[in-house]
C-alpha cells in the first residue's frame, strides 16, 4: 500500500511544478520599476552637469568683472580745491594771513619772561625791604616790561598811605590788562568774521549751482547739482577750518594775560608790604 502511494507521489509532482511555473512568472513587476530607476538615475548626470556648467560659467565670469571695474579718480589737489570755490576764498585766505600773524605775535609777546621778569621782581623787592623808594623808581623806568609800568604807578603813590598805592596798582593793572589783551581782539575778530565768509560763498554757490541746473533743462540730472553743492560746501568748510583755530587761540592767550595780571599783582603788593614794613621800622 504505502509502495503505491509512492509511485502516485512522485508521477504528480512533475505536474504540480509545471502548473505552477506560469503563476510565478506573471507575479513579479521588478522589470518595470527598475526600468524606472534607470531613467531616473540616467537623468541625474545631466541635471548635475548642467549646474556644474553654470557654476564655472559664473566663477569664469566673475574675475572678468573685477578686471573691468574702472580705477578710482585721484581727488582734486588744494589749488584746484580753491579755485573752484569761488572769489569769496581770497578774503577767507586774507583771514588766514591775519591770524597766522597774530597768533606768532601773542606768543611772542606774552612771555613771561617779558611780561613778568623774575629779574625785576627780585631787584624791587630788595630795593622795597631797605626802603629805597628812588632807586625802585629808576629800576622801573629803566625797565619796558608791563611788570615796570605797574609798580611804577603804585611807587609814585609812595608819599601818600597804602590804600592810594593799591588803588593805584589796581588802575594801573587793568591799563596793563588792557594792553596785554588788545591784540587777541583780532583773533576774535577772525573768528568771526571767517564763518561767515564762508557761509555767503555757500549760499551764492547754491543759487549758482541750482540755476546752472535750471538753464541746461537737466533737472533729473543729480549729479549736476551734487556737483555744484559740493563746490558752493567749500567755503563754508574753509571759513571754519580759519575761525577754529582762531576762536581756540584767543581764548587761550586772554586767559593766559589774566594770569599773568594775577602774578603781577600778587608780587607788587608784596613789595608794597616790604615797602612799608621797611618804613614803620625806620620810624620806630
Amino acid at each position: 500500500m504505502k509502495l503505491r502511494l509512492l509511485i502516485l507521489l512522485m508521477l504528480a509532482l512533475p505536474w504540480a511544478l509545471r502548473a505552477q511555473a506560469p503563476a510565478d512568472a506573471t507575479v513579479p513587476p521588478a522589470p518595470a520599476t527598475e526600468t524606472a530607476e534607470a531613467a531616473i538615475t540616467a537623468e541625474a548626470p545631466a541635471g548635475v552637469a548642467a549646474g556644474t556648467a553654470t557654476t564655472l560659467a559664473s566663477e569664469a565670469v566673475a574675475p572678468g568683472d573685477d578686471a573691468a571695474a574702472p580705477e578710482a579718480a585721484p581727488g582734486p589737489s588744494l589749488g584746484e580745491l580753491f579755485k573752484s570755490a569761488g572769489p569769496l576764498m581770497w578774503p577767507i585766505l586774507l583771514c588766514s594771513v591775519i591770524m597766522v600773524a597774530f597768533i606768532l605775535e601773542r606768543a611772542v609777546s606774552l612771555r613771561q619772561d617779558y611780561i613778568f621778569p623774575e629779574k625785576l621782581r627780585a631787584g624791587l623787592m630788595k630795593l622795597a625791604r631797605e626802603g629805597d623808594v628812588a632807586k625802585a623808581m629808576e629800576l622801573c623806568e629803566s625797565n619796558r616790561s608791563p611788570f615796570a609800568r605797574l609798580m611804577l604807578a603804585s611807587l609814585q603813590r609812595a608819599g601818600h598811605d597804602g590804600f592810594e598805592m593799591e588803588a593805584a596798582l589796581e588802575e594801573a593793572g587793568a591799563r596793563v590788562l588792557y594792553d596785554l589783551r588788545r591784540n587777541c581782539k583780532v583773533l576774535a575778530v577772525v573768528a568771526d568774521i571767517a564763518p561767515l565768509l564762508g557761509l555767503m560763498g555757500t549760499v551764492t554757490g547754491m543759487i549758482k549751482a541750482f540755476d546752472v541746473v535750471a538753464r541746461s533743462g537737466a533737472l533729473g540730472r543729480t549729479e549736476l547739482l551734487a556737483e555744484g553743492i559740493s563746490e558752493a560746501l567749500l567755503t563754508t568748510a574753509f571759513g571754519l577750518i580759519v575761525a577754529v583755530p582762531a576762536a581756540v587761540c584767543y581764548h587761550i592767550y586772554r586767559a593766559k594775560a589774566e594770569n599773568l595780571l594775577r602774578l603781577m599783582e600778587d608780587a607788587a603788593l608784596d613789595i608794597l608790604a616790604a615797602l612799608r614794613a621797611a618804613r614803620n621800622g625806620a620810624a620806630g
